[in-house]
């Protein structure tokens, strides 16, 4: 590459020799000429000399290794590349964005819970969503940082900042990764796989039983504390583990009305194992269980009971198929008393990638007591379809389609459509 360089530096001199007798105007050209290019070649010198930046992770939102029950997501969106990443480090913290444009209209002007900047009704209209910005910064060879900062829609488009996460992190080895500080809870594949951003989701929206606590899901999703996760030797059958201990204050509104359910929780001890054998090279399988005790102000300033989650799920993510199964049982059990509510809830979805275009279907189901805390839930259940399109490495389109079936109230029809990126 130098000769090649020389060689043209070489034969510019030559040129210029050969043009004595040339119009000054000629010679000035060719000088100008022979600078440039050994301003280039100065230049090009000093970006090889430069050692490679390493790539920001990903895995800020969708870590890849085996301690996190990481899908490889979209696959159908390659990583940044090298000199994206070189763009993106600033002073050796490490950032990347996520944004999106929503367009959203229901078909009923019965209330229906209103987040991310959707105003309820029949008419649609425009939000922003979530604007995220993710930050990782590494300390030494095991120690590291990683927040991520959400910009949220409210109503009347006003604006909140809010810190998703805060987390440093210590990996002793494979078997033992450490983080302090506000995680989003274990509890299933979901809440541990996709982070902020919705470009990593192939769907425009979480499922219900998913969606985060503060845009009325029904699960505990964030928390304050201490998580461990890493692989249990096990051979072929790729075991791994999360334990977590943490404080977590879910402040939940209610789907049918203005009102919001503080649950006042207790701290939580969350453990999970899940399995990536290797004789299905894309499959996991894996549960967790999660418990703590909350508070029901609607019966009483001191009345507590007991919240136990337990999850099961299959999760197949290989050659572009994406198939995603997560039961969950949420019981309530009340202290001192006999009186309990289980409420079953599932989701299942499933798409295939071709080239840059991805049909999906999911169908989902919660069904909750009346008298229980989920009450504004009741019996939910009904399938979502549509396509997510990929115009390149950093912008999707997603169109997506939704029937639910409420108990005592009419049937709900949505049309969601949504501009997904990343920068």
């Amino acid at each position: 590459m130098h000769c090649d360089r020389s060689a043209v530096v070489l034969l510019l001199v030559a040129s210029l020799s050969h043009a004595q007798d040339a119009a000054p105007s000629e010679q000035e050209m060719i000088l100008q000429l022979v600078q440039q290019v050994e301003t280039l070649q100065k230049k090009v010198e000093a970006l090889e000399a430069q050692p490679r930046t390493i790539s920001p992770s990903n895995a800020g939102a969708t870590s890849q290794v085996p301690s996190s029950p990481t899908p490889e997501a979209v696959d159908s969106s390659p990583r940044p590349s090298s000199l994206m990443a070189e763009l993106h480090e600033l002073r050796g913290i490490q950032w990347q964005g996520f944004g999106e444009v929503n367009y959203k209209a229901l078909n009923q002007k019965i209330p229906e819970l209103g987040t991310y900047g959707f105003v309820p009704g029949s008419a649609g209209n425009f939000y922003t969503g979530d604007f995220d910005l993710l930050l990782t910064a590494r300390i030494n060879d095991k120690a590291s940082v990683l927040s991520e900062i959400a910009i949220g829609e409210g109503d009347a488009q006003t604006y909140s900042i809010e810190l998703e996460r805060m987390l440093f992190k210590y990996d002793y080895n494979d078997h033992l990764r450490m983080s302090f500080g506000r995680y989003q809870t274990g509890i299933g594949y979901y809440n541990t796989a996709y982070h902020g951003g919705t470009w990593f989701q192939t769907t425009a929206d979480r499922p219900l039983v998913m969606e985060f606590a503060h845009a009325g899901g029904v699960l505990p999703t964030q928390a304050v504390g201490l998580s461990f996760t890493g692989s249990i030797p096990s051979g072929t059958l790729g075991l791994n583990y999360i334990a977590e201990y943490g404080s977590s204050d879910t402040i939940r509104p209610d789907l049918n009305s203005t009102t919001t359910t503080d649950e006042n929780n207790g701290n939580h001890i969350n453990i999970g194992l899940f399995a990536h054998p290797e004789a299905i090279p894309g499959l996991q399988i894996g549960g967790s269980i999660y418990h703590d005790r909350i508070s029901d102000f609607a019966k009483g300033p001191t009345v507590r009971l007991g919240q136990t989650i337990v999850n099961g799920h299959i999760i197949y993510i290989r050659h572009g198929i994406e198939i995603l199964n997560e039961g969950f049982l949420i019981r309530h059990a009340y202290e001192h008393t006999a009186t309990a509510y289980n409420t079953p809830a599932f989701y299942s979805q499933i798409s295939k990638r071709f080239h840059r275009t991805r049909p999906f279907f999911r169908y989902q189901y919660i069904n909750a007591d009346p008298g229980s805390l989920l009450a504004d839930l009741d019996l939910r259940y009904g399938p979502s379809f549509g396509v997510r399109y990929d115009f390149n490495d950093s912008i999707a389109f997603k169109t997506q389609l939704d029937h639910t079936v409420r108990k005592g109230e009419p049937d709900l029809n949505g049309l969601h459509l949504q501009l997904t990126f990343k920068f």
